[in-house]
């Protein structure tokens, strides 16, 4: 029988509640209504590791019905696989974490010795993202909770931990809270094993009990997957071009490439009287009009580009008409063309309109990786740079309208006036490098 999603749903909160009320310290007793629900499994039977491999040299045993993992003589990366692969589950299970916690349990994943590919969702002491997804050999970070989440952590007592993981879509649950949930074409082509992981380091101890799998059916994960509310998007995969292409044009201009993880813009850095650019590129999937932006991103000494919101092609250029979050090397670009920048044509500005705040912004070198994230509401706009807001302004007010007509864009009677568009980078004559590029709708 074929249920909705929101009968799906439904089914996952009175699940939740089954199991959080559950968990009492006697692991016999605890979360014994998922066990009896139609399609769930023990993983692991309470009293030893079969079904089960070991990886390395850290300790790996069974006490009292629990799965605990401790830190060896050689205080090196250890797992305990599953022999079996798992593709589209959702799995549940309870941790308590003594002295340093950090571990983390991985999906679809692979070991040759302890190398694992994969991904992990975190299990860390607090304020190190309980709950996030870590790409092992790969992206790093995915996506981390927002931080008023981690109080959901109980540190030292029993955690419940709920992972659901059905096509290309993850989402995960601490303690009945949401984590994250991310969608991701590479996590949709994976094969592999459920692992727990002990970090290297040394002085970890973790204990594990109660997991259960319910494997999902194809329909159920496809609706699963289809619902996107509160769901991050990758927009770059990482591997191919997929989605992107020329602004205004029906193929990517060449010189953008796919290297390592990587989106490369690969071009000789100019002067700004040299400019010609004319190579922006847009996210053409979809539009979008109030969404959560996150990327990562590099220039060389004195480079300079820009990454564009509500985009609407049709102009002979996309800075006409589209919001600009500017990305520039401030002190190299003023030392390249031995000329000073305007405080809103800085880095972390809203280019010509809003000037991010010299004093609390955090710059990494030219060279080095930025983490930049514009959020875009109709009440309110902020954007940040490495962590630290750089601006913050409500678009469309009579200070916006003020700042529109008086400056730049008093002669671009369509710049800023759309609601909704692509997003689009910026060739500005620089070599770039972006990566881990995700959005979620707002």
């Amino acid at each position: 029988m074929r249920v909705s999603y929101q009968q799906f749903k439904m089914y996952l909160i009175i699940s939740t509640l089954s199991l959080i009320h559950a968990c009492t310290p006697k692991s016999s007793d605890a979360s014994s209504t998922a066990q009896d629900q139609e399609g769930w499994e023990s993983i692991f039977n309470g009293e030893n590791l079969d079904g089960w491999i070991n990886h390395g040299h850290e300790k790996w045993y069974v006490d009292n019905g629990e799965i605990i993992c401790e830190s060896g003589p050689k205080e090196e990366y250890g797992y305990l696989s599953t022999e079996k692969f798992y593709d589209d589950y959702e799995l549940t299970l309870e941790f308590k974490q003594e002295a340093n916690g950090n571990s983390g349990v991985f999906f679809r994943s692979t070991l040759e010795g302890v190398k694992i590919s994969g991904w992990q969702v975190e299990v860390a002491p607090p304020e190190h993202h309980t709950g996030g997804i870590y790409e092992s050999y790969g992206r790093g970070w995915l996506v981390q909770p927002e931080p008023q989440k981690d109080a959901k952590l109980k540190m030292g007592d029993w955690n419940l931990m709920r992972i659901i993981v059905a096509n290309d879509k993850v989402t995960t649950w601490l303690n009945g809270q949401e984590m994250v949930s991310i969608k991701d074409t590479k996590i949709g082509q994976g094969k592999g094993a459920i692992a727990l992981q002990i970090h290297d380091g040394g002085g970890i101890k973790v204990r594990w009990r109660n997991l259960k799998v319910r494997e999902i059916g194809a329909a159920e994960a496809e609706e699963f997957a289809s619902d996107m509310s509160d769901t991050w998007r990758f927009i770059f995969d990482g591997i191919s071009t997929d989605g992107w292409r020329a602004y205004n044009g029906d193929a990517m201009p060449p010189q953008w490439v796919v290297e390592d993880g990587v989106l490369r813009f690969d071009a000789e850095l100019k002067l700004e009287e040299e400019f010609s650019g004319g190579k922006d590129i847009i996210y053409a999937d979809q539009e979008y009009e109030e969404f959560d932006l996150v990327f990562d991103w590099k220039i060389p000494e004195g480079g300079n580009s820009g990454v564009f919101y509500h985009l609407k092609e049709g102009y002979d250029a996309p800075w006409m008409i589209s919001p600009e979050y500017q990305l520039i090397d401030d002190a190299g670009w003023e030392k390249l063309n031995n000329s000073a920048l305007e405080g809103a044509q800085k880095v972390g500005s809203d280019y010509a309109m809003y000037a991010a705040d010299d004093q609390t912004k955090v710059t990494k070198k030219a060279g080095e990786w930025n983490n930049s994230r514009i959020r875009f509401t109709a009440d309110q706009v902020e954007y940040f740079l490495n962590g630290a807001k750089t601006i913050s302004f409500v678009p469309w007010s009579a200070d916006w309208e003020t700042r529109k007509n008086s400056g730049k864009w008093k002669d671009f009677p369509d710049y800023g006036k759309f609601r909704s568009g692509f997003i689009g980078f910026q060739d500005h004559d620089s070599p770039l490098w972006f990566k881990n590029i995700k959005i979620k709708k707002l």
